[in-house]
């Protein structure tokens, strides 16, 4: 007790209640960094001695005498009054009760603070053996992204499974991670993406727009936090796979003849992918004269093409796109380019041959969903798993970026493919269901705002289908046991339907402007003080130096053991990988469940 008596800081005073509580300062305490620090106090509730704990998230000087306006008068020329200036200041912080624990049989348990401790009452710092102690139970599934804000206490937080046993959560949830360009919210994604897989029963998808996920996980280091992801998943003993557009095979007729349309096949033939009924009719005709007489493997040749043509060119087909003159027209403009050997190469080389490669075969390509062929499993196979089978299940890359994908890459492309692969997991996450079987499942979605964007977009386009896509995913698919993970550098940007859904997020910098801040005021409750902490954040780009750098983020939701209370917690994330890595003991280390 010694020991806490020497870092008191402050004691409890009045008004208090039992979620946020007054705090006056102890003299000792006046010059010392206490915003965001980490704080504990000991009383008795039902007889039993508990311990609360919780962050400073403001502090307050008043000294009545400089309010009185003689005061301030005399203060005005003489710049103060030595019996008033600085002795009689009084400094109260706002202390937020973050969890609070009781001494259990087999250690502390978490228990509700029920009650408002007396005035007096002595506030100190905590420092790491106490959170030791109070966390004991729960050792083994802390993971430390960061320490505790302005503190060198590590803060502790979860990152579960979504399956049942040891280290499982027992239900889905969804996550986000937000912050403006620079604040860190990579960073702390990827280290969070090392706590996940720790679980090597958690299937792990990573939707990589950007290409950054897609090179870190190939041994390309990307920014500058140096994290060594690919080897620190490795380790867990998860195989990695990256695919990219070219290395998925599409293996249906209906996603063909989908693809000849949103891929602007179509247009060539001057039927405009916006007259959608048209095009419709189209690639039906299309897809019925082809589908009886070729492999959907191999399509991608001259005579193929030219079948393709001559089915549009058919008069029944011409007039079932068209009404009469107009159907004159589209038959002209076929024609034209089956005689002219140049325009049929042009449209061979350009629009039809990269359209049938996606669903070409390959011993390197992967399809999407392949049930019941173990010996090539499909993408979706890997994640979930087959049943009764105890081996890691891999965390599975798919980069639909432009730079990755210099052939095959198109915005409807990247939606269309994205929209597919997504309809597939939900589908098969649903059949599991009635095994009850959790899907156990999590999908990263980086860069957000361009897959579930706010706003109005056109009804019906790929990019209305998979925003509906998502909202539906994240609405649904928690009891199938998918839990997403959306990253973006806003809040204003994304669907606000999915961002209701969301259970932990974290905040970087560079959300308190706008309609930003109003968002951020919705997830912490409009709570005052947390918000006006999170506006003191320092932006990391602005220190002079980058071993000086700070990378504060606020989190809300059960993201850990000290946020029982869901008041929001601050922390500083780890700007040093080697220091993430050798606290976490996460090198070499396997969670089993």
């Amino acid at each position: 007790m010694s020991t806490e008596r020497n870092q008191d800081v402050a004691v409890i005073g009045s008004p208090s209640s039992n979620t946020e509580l007054t705090l006056d300062l102890l003299l000792e305490a006046t010059e010392e960094r206490m915003v965001g620090a980490l704080t504990a106090f000991r009383a008795s509730q039902n007889g039993t001695p508990i311990i609360s704990v919780g962050q400073i998230v403001g502090i307050e000087l008043r000294n009545r005498w400089h309010e009185d306006s003689v005061f301030r008068n005399l203060v005005k020329r003489t710049g103060e009054i030595p019996p008033i200036t600085n002795r009689q200041d009084t400094r109260t912080a706002n202390l937020v009760v973050g969890a609070t624990f009781c001494q259990g049989s087999s250690g502390y348990e978490p228990e509700v603070l029920g009650m408002v401790p007396p005035t007096g009452t002595r506030v100190f710092r905590v420092d790491q053996p106490l959170l030791n102690q109070l966390l004991s139970v729960y050792q083994q599934e802390i993971v430390y992204l960061g320490k505790a804000y302005a503190n060198d206490v590590l803060y502790p937080m979860w990152f579960k499974h979504f399956g049942s046993g040891v280290g499982g959560a027992g239900e889905a949830y969804h996550l986000g991670v937000f912050g403006k360009t620079g604040s860190g919210k990579s960073g702390l994604a990827k280290m969070m993406l090392c706590a996940y897989a720790r679980h090597p029963q958690l299937g792990i998808l990573v939707i990589d727009p950007q290409g950054e996920f897609s090179l870190e996980l190939s041994g390309t280091r990307v920014g500058q936090q140096g994290l060594q992801l690919d080897q620190v998943i490795q380790n867990q003993g998860r195989p990695i796979y990256v695919f990219r557009i070219s290395d998925i095979q599409l293996d249906d007729w209906t996603t063909f003849e989908e693809m000849i349309i949103s891929l602007r096949f179509l247009e060539q033939l001057g039927i405009p992918s916006r007259s959608a009924d048209n095009a419709r009719k189209a690639a039906e005709g299309i897809r019925n004269s082809l589908e009886g007489t070729h492999r959907l493997d191999s399509l991608g040749t001259q005579q193929v093409l030219v079948d393709a043509l001559r089915a549009v060119n058919d008069q029944n087909n011409a007039t079932f796109i068209y009404s009469q003159a107009r159907a004159k027209e589209l038959q002209q403009r076929v024609q034209r380019i089956l005689g002219d050997p140049n325009a049929l190469a042009q449209v061979l080389n350009h629009s039809w041959v990269p359209i049938c490669q996606l669903f070409t075969t390959g011993s390197q390509r992967r399809r999407l969903f392949n049930f019941g062929s173990p010996q090539n499993p499909g993408i979706i196979d890997m994640l979930l798993g087959a049943a009764n089978t105890t081996g890691p299940r891999p965390v599975v890359v798919i980069d639909i970026s432009r730079q990755g994908n210099q052939r095959f890459w198109s915005e409807e492309l990247q939606r269309r493919l994205l929209g597919k692969l997504l309809n597939i997991l939900i589908s098969q996450a649903t059949a599991s269901l009635s095994t009850r079987q959790s899907a156990n499942v999590l999908v990263l979605l980086d860069e957000a705002h361009r897959h579930a964007p706010s706003g109005r977009l056109d009804e019906d386009s790929e990019a209305d289908r998979l925003r509906s896509l998502l909202r539906r995913a994240v609405r649904e698919t928690r009891k199938y046991g998918i839990g997403w993970f959306f990253i973006s550098q806003t809040l204003g940007g994304i669907d606000n339907e999915i961002l209701q859904q969301l259970r932990i997020l974290a905040f970087g910098f560079g959300l308190a402007m706008g309609t930003e801040f109003d968002r951020l005021r919705d997830f912490v409750g409009g709570d005052k003080r947390s918000l006006e902490l999170y506006q003191s954040f320092r932006d990391p780009q602005s220190f002079p130096r980058r071993d000086l750098q700070e990378f504060p983020f606020m989190a809300v939701g059960p993201v850990s053991p000290l946020a029982f209370s869901g008041k929001p917690i601050f922390f500083t994330a780890f700007t040093d990988p080697a220091e993430f890595l050798r606290v976490n003991r996460i090198i070499g280390r396997r969670t089993h469940g």
